[in-house]
């Protein structure tokens, strides 16, 4: 089943995830800990804030956040749950390919399920590089071109194989003609990601660490059988190989 795209919620949808990001933002600080240390008050930067859900968990585990947001609707939802929530969530319009934040401005920059929407991923790389502070991070989480399997669109089983035109060709067809194949969004998903394109790039912007999702993981966090491959999969790489290969998302944090 199709669902919608995270923008397109209405204000109960919005409001109703606000206990599940406050569980995220908790388990994102937990895995980030070993490598990078996150604590209040410290300014992050939530990219394709849609409706500020993710803005406000980072406030009510007290840090300052600010987002960035290009669909005007969803800002406009986020304006009514900081009323309902007597808070301010400052999310700024723009594209993640020129943040409009200046240099060195946070601690933090989060963005997930965003990069397989931009036009320009190094770009938008090199901005999150910009606007983070000596030693801060950027934690993303987009898709991967490995895996067969995907979910930015129904129908088309082996989507991430297919050629970059083909790709969005499609996806143009579906924003036009089957919008509920792709979630009613007015951006579909047209980049999908080699990890060793993305490690590499990360690096040529100057990121001097990159962590992937089997790092990140806790043993908590995992049991039995699954926990083992998790930490083979820290040790060995072909068998992360073949983890990345039934995953259809990747996850990376990347440090200054």
């Amino acid at each position: 089943m199709q669902h919608a795209a995270t923008e397109r919620n209405d204000l109960s949808t919005a409001m109703g995830r606000i206990p599940g990001m406050e569980d995220h933002v908790a388990k994102y600080r937990a895995r980030m800990a070993p490598f990078f240390t996150l604590d209040p008050p410290a300014r992050v930067l939530d990219v394709g804030a849609a409706q500020g859900i993710a803005m406000l968990a980072f406030q009510r585990a007290g840090f300052e956040a600010h987002g960035l947001e290009p669909w005007a609707p969803a800002v406009e939802i986020s304006h009514e749950i900081a009323r309902a929530e007597n808070t301010t969530l400052p999310i700024k319009p723009g594209m993640a390919e020129s943040l409009p934040f200046e240099d060195g401005m946070f601690r933090f920059v989060h963005a997930y399920s965003v990069m397989e929407h931009v036009d320009d991923p190094q770009a938008c790389f090199a901005e999150a590089y910009r606007v983070l502070e000596p030693g801060g991070a950027f934690y993303f989480g987009t898709s991967s071109m490995l895996c067969p399997r995907q979910h930015e669109i129904g129908w088309f089983v082996g989507f991430p194989w297919y050629p970059a035109p083909v790709k969005k060709a499609v996806m143009n067809w579906a924003m036009e003609h089957k919008p509920e194949l792709v979630g009613h969004t007015t951006r579909p998903a047209t980049q999908w990601f080699r990890h060793r394109w993305v490690r590499s790039t990360l690096k040529d912007v100057g990121f001097t660490r990159v962590v992937n999702r089997w790092h990140l993981r806790r043993p908590e966090e995992r049991s039995g059988l699954s926990q083992h491959f998790v930490e083979a999969a820290k040790r060995y790489p072909p068998v992360r190989f073949l983890g990345d290969l039934v995953q259809p998302h990747m996850e990376y944090l990347a440090i200054k």
